[in-house]
């Protein structure tokens, strides 16, 4: 009979035999289970994504406004001390001050672009297809030839044609003019409610969204300051500015008399939004116009205006506004503007700069982790894009 000693031994040897035995088929279960998990979470993601596609513009819009009047809804949270009511009363200062500003641009933009489609044929003939003898559009276009002979080659009557052909499909697609106005109401009243639960949940959103990124506590608080601080100087200094800009410009418009005034202030905006070209691009050569066509007053004053005031607007209050705080070369907000329009629509203003900026602060967050410096060291915010 063996010893007790020996026995135990035997069976402890033969239960390590079982497990390492074992092991294998353990860990080949486990990971088929996160494989299996992995490929269901994925397949949720994407199905996730699907259903809120649709929204994403919603979405957008929500989340910068949301950055744009948390600070608002925090004072008015420490008056109050009810969430809800701070929400709502900082709710209503986004829809009088933006919202509805811009909705009703929106109605005036595309009422004057009606009139101005509908009058480009007869504005036309009047001033290239048929000029009255004498008339300063005569003599205009008799300069204009003189000075650039290839002008003479161009048929204003195939001119006039096309812009006929382009009243005509702006008509036809007028029809669908009553679905757009729903969609966009459906898409306002979703904003707001959007709104107001990021306004009065957004830290518990901002909770769930540190816990969700693979970075530590520091690198997460850095990563979602430089976020917001970039759409904010975005909109300081890119949407506010380019209103001012435009309003000045569509006002001046409206004073000298010109044509469609809202319509030209909005394109003044979009334009002044984009580096390298800004708001001259429409007044200058508007005021040239004017000067060679018996409007002389008129156009010294547009262009003294747009010289002394639209130009000097940005070049004052862009700096106290924004300074350096987006971090990116003018080459890159450039193309992040017009790549942002091309991907997220009207918002990509806002949003493409942002994009730019939260990838460089990923990369600078790798490289601090790297060379095991603080992330929030302020020489490696922006480098070599300031």
């Amino acid at each position: 009979m063996l010893p007790p000693a020996v026995l135990s031994g035997e069976n402890a040897g033969a239960g390590s035999g079982s497990a390492a035995g074992n092991g294998g088929p353990v860990r080949s279960g486990r990971s088929t289970s996160w494989i299996l998990l992995a490929v269901i979470t994925s397949v949720g993601a994407v199905l996730c994504w699907k259903i809120l596609q649709p929204f994403a513009n919603v979405i957008l819009w929500s989340v910068v406004l949301a950055m744009m009047f948390s600070p608002m809804y925090s004072r008015l949270l420490l008056r109050t001390r009810r969430p809800n009511l701070a929400a709502a009363l900082t709710l209503s200062v986004a829809v009088i001050s933006v919202l509805l500003p811009v909705g009703v641009a929106s109605l005036a933009v595309a009422g004057e672009i009606g009139d101005l489609v509908d009058e480009a044929p007869a504005k036309w003939d009047a001033w290239f297809v048929h000029p009255l003898p004498g008339s300063s559009a005569q003599r205009w276009r008799a300069d204009l030839e003189a000075r650039f002979p290839a002008v003479a080659r161009l048929d204003p009557a195939r001119i006039q044609s096309r812009l006929s052909e382009l009243g005509e499909t702006v008509v036809k697609q007028s029809a669908g003019i009553a679905g757009r106005l729903l969609k966009a109401s459906v898409e306002f009243v979703l904003i707001l409610f959007c709104l107001f639960y990021l306004l009065r949940d957004g830290a518990l959103f901002e909770k769930v969204l540190r816990d969700f990124l693979p970075l530590s506590l520091r690198e997460s608080e850095v990563l979602i300051h430089r976020t917001v601080e970039v759409v904010r100087a975005s909109v300081y200094g890119v949407i506010a500015m380019a209103f001012l800009q435009g309003a000045i410009g569509g006002v001046m418009f409206a004073i000298l008399g010109l044509p469609s005034p809202v319509l030209w202030g909005v394109v003044m905006s979009f334009f002044a939004m984009i580096p390298m070209i800004g708001a001259g691009a429409i007044w200058v050569p508007a005021g040239l116009f004017l000067l060679v066509s018996d409007h002389a007053g008129k156009g010294i004053a547009l262009l003294l205006v747009g010289t002394f005031i639209i130009s000097t607007v940005d070049n004052l209050l862009r700096p106290r506004l924004v300074g350096g705080k987006t971090g990116l070369h003018e080459l890159v907000v450039l193309f992040a503007v017009l790549g942002g329009l091309e991907v997220f629509g009207l918002v990509g203003l806002l949003v493409g700069p942002a994009v730019f900026a939260i990838a460089w602060s990923l990369l600078e967050l790798f490289r601090a982790s790297d060379r095991r410096e603080d992330p929030a060291d302020p020489k490696l915010t922006g480098i070599a894009l300031s």
